[in-house]
């Protein structure tokens, strides 16, 4: 009876944690509406930091305009100036790299936040071929993430330390078809996470087992 208890038990952590992990990377995605744009774009425009985040504003209404609720991934090159070149009263000095440190360390958990995160990162490129010091490929849950991430202060103050950083950047943004998504790792945690409880509690079973087994043979 309580081996069956454990099992269901575990069951449900599996399905639980499954539920919680497809919710945080796919189901809470919604397309954007025309009149959220107008919010977000006023949010954005709204922004008084400087350098701020020098986005390219009739662009980022059309590709919010356009949403169509779907994951977005994008690939970004980087050239790092050597020195960072940072105002004189920032309080800031470095590479270049260092900095763009600083922007990453602000950034990761604003994405995590929404859903979204780094699939693929390298410091080395083939000089022969690319001049680029960095290459990233970053998952978006959605547009509607971008927008949210971009509206915030702390991504606005943080593009201190992006321009600061770079000599050149490119970014190409795409809809990846065969790009594996995070919902076999969602699979196989929740899996892992029942295997776990189960395996844990199973253990915890039959040492109380044990432990009532040599009371009844001390007690006989």
């Amino acid at each position: 009876m309580e081996s069956s208890k454990l099992l269901t038990a575990s069951v449900g952590v599996a399905v639980v944690t499954l539920l919680a992990l497809m919710y945080w990377y796919q189901w809470s995605a919604r397309t954007l509406t025309l009149s959220e744009v107008d919010a977000y774009m006023a949010e954005i425009e709204a922004q008084t930091q400087n350098p701020g985040p020098q986005h390219d504003l009739p662009a980022l209404r059309k590709f919010l305009e356009e949403d169509d609720g779907k994951p977005i991934y994008t690939a970004n090159m980087y050239d790092f100036k050597d020195v960072a070149d940072y105002p004189e009263d920032s309080g800031f000095s470095g590479s270049g790299e260092e900095a763009y440190d600083r922007f990453s360390s602000v950034m990761i958990p604003l994405m995590t936040k929404r859903g979204s995160h780094p699939i693929y990162g390298s410091n080395w490129a083939d000089e022969a071929n690319s001049k680029w010091d960095r290459i990233v490929i970053v998952r978006y849950r959605s547009r509607r993430d971008l927008a949210d991430l971009f509206a915030t202060e702390a991504f606005a103050e943080a593009s201190l330390h992006k321009w600061a950083s770079l000599r050149k950047h490119e970014r190409m943004l795409v809809q990846a078809l065969h790009i594996p998504d995070g919902r076999y790792i969602a699979m196989l945690i929740a899996m892992v996470a029942g295997v776990v409880v189960y395996a844990a509690s199973r253990i915890l079973l039959t040492r109380k087992w044990r432990i009532e087994l040599l009371e009844e043979g001390s007690d006989q």
